[in-house]
């Protein structure tokens, strides 16, 4: 099966050592050291943009000339394009303060990262980092800024004051959407993947303590691995192979314990929890189970 091909295991990789228990307990606290350095620098970005947006909003925007008129009325002076640099200062801001704590929130470490990327190698398959949500904002919101400059430009311009409340509120409409869907695709979709055959991939999710406690154990680091969706859960023959496949290869088939992210999800997906001792072993598991998925299904 093209896509699905397995080479021999060949363990090496020199960042991280997980072969004996001394060695992965050094290995995990690197791995927590890196965790605490990244979520400091994440979140100073994040501080150092809402301080920009807060600052542009309360000081340098609002222009208050005090008229000569004797009575001392404050009037409005905004500067030039004011909607065009405020809308892009605001989306800008925002994304990256979503970005930037989706970042910190992620547990994908530098060594983490070379550790995992090794592991998959090793065993034929190429991880992917998925960061559309970037790409995906930049042309949206370049089009807003577009569209909002030829505005403030008149070359855009109604006679009708009716067409032009109704382009002022479509224009309100795009610029919810072209904001909202880069945050919920860099919420949601942003992840280390492995693509396989055809519409098949596999997501990696580390997961660890952050705390340290006495007795803590190295074992604590988790890898899960989920594969895309795969069927719905309402289609009772795809049920019932999912069960038989998912039971034949142990695999856990209720994820409120797994991924309470996709616990409320009305899709099939197979899911695996491996440590840094089973890595490649389970990922091959939820690959095998994926094979055999698709062969039944193609038949």
């Amino acid at each position: 099966m093209e896509g699905f091909k397995i080479t021999d295991y060949n363990k090496s990789n020199e960042q991280l050592d997980f072969e004996n228990e001394k060695n992965s307990i050094d290995s995990f606290n690197t791995i927590r050291a890196e965790y605490f350095k990244k979520r400091i620098k994440w979140l100073i970005y994040v501080l150092v943009v809402v301080i920009s947006i807060t600052v542009h909003f309360t000081i340098i925007y609002p222009v208050y000339l005090i008229s000569d008129n004797g009575i001392g009325v404050s009037t409005l002076q905004p500067y030039t394009f004011s909607f065009t640099i405020n809308w892009t200062l605001f989306s800008t801001g925002s994304y990256l303060i979503i970005y930037f704590i989706k970042s910190m929130m992620m547990r994908v470490t530098p060594s983490l990262k070379q550790y995992i990327y090794s592991e998959i190698n090793n065993i034929g398959f190429k991880v992917q980092e998925k960061r559309k949500s970037g790409i995906t904002f930049l042309i949206l919101n370049c089009i807003s800024v577009l569209i909002i400059l030829l505005f403030e430009l008149r070359v855009i311009y109604f006679n009708s004051l009716l067409f032009a409340n109704l382009f002022k509120g479509i224009l309100v409409i795009y610029l919810f959407i072209s904001l909202i869907i880069p945050i919920i695709w860099r919420v949601s979709y942003d992840r280390l993947s492995v693509k396989l055959k055809k519409k098949y991939h596999i997501n990696i999710i580390p997961n660890y303590r952050i705390r340290k406690f006495k007795n803590q154990n190295y074992q604590l680091l988790g890898i899960y691995f989920t594969s895309n969706r795969i069927a719905s859960k309402f289609n009772k023959n795809n049920k019932r192979l999912y069960n038989k496949i998912a039971e034949s290869r142990w695999l856990p088939r209720k994820i409120k314990s797994f991924i309470s992210k996709y616990s409320m999800s009305i899709f099939l997906r197979f899911n695996e929890f491996s440590t840094p001792n089973n890595f490649q072993k389970q990922f091959l598991n939820v690959v095998l189970a994926l094979q055999e998925w698709d062969a039944t299904i193609s038949c």
